[in-house]
């Protein structure tokens, strides 16, 4: 009785605040998941991509932002249960501090992709420029640096790797590209 008087108090809602955890890569829907059935309030803004596999075109849902989520919480009551799951790594943090994301800021987030996908796809696209430095998020080279020298085709990008004094050019997917 008394936790529910608590939990509806609005001092309480006051105390919620939109944080960013950093995740496991490719972890972002399994924490999501795993917060929503704690009753944690996340949000994880997803695009939707046409994809080809070998076979078949896919329509595949896949994280705006790459190893995040936003949880809105009270940072000293949910942060531990928040650490505790095996998909978190860490609260992205601002000057020594989990850094905090206004209200507005989620909700430009959440009219931006629902109004103007496309445009996200395009941001993208100009970042994939000939001289433009990425780097390998999967693979054998992952979390190595390139620097891209042309773009092949729809899901190929060539980029130099610099390796023993020499540059050697790769195709790379562009989906493998921390863009």
């Amino acid at each position: 009785m008394i936790q529910e008087k608590i939990q509806s108090s609005p001092d309480v809602k006051s105390m919620l605040q939109w944080y960013a955890v950093y995740t496991k890569p490719r972890g972002e829907k399994k924490l999501r998941d795993a917060l929503n059935k704690k009753s944690i309030e996340t949000y994880l803004p997803l695009l939707s991509e046409k994809k080809k596999w070998s076979d078949r075109y896919k329509i595949i849902s896949s994280p705006l932002f790459a190893s995040y989520l936003f949880v809105k919480i009270d940072l000293h009551q949910d942060s531990l249960r928040i650490l505790q799951e095996p998909n978190s790594v860490q609260f992205v943090h601002y000057s020594g501090k989990p850094a905090r994301i206004d209200d507005e800021t989620i909700e430009m987030i959440r009219l931006f992709l629902d109004e103007y996908p496309d445009k996200i796809k395009i941001e993208q696209e100009a970042k994939l420029r000939k001289g433009n430095i990425l780097e390998i998020k999967r693979g054998p080279f992952a979390g190595r640096k390139v620097t891209v020298e042309k773009v092949k085709n729809e899901y190929y990008v060539v980029v130099q790797l610099p390796m023993l004094n020499r540059t050697v050019l790769m195709e790379v997917k562009k989906e493998d590209l921390v863009l």
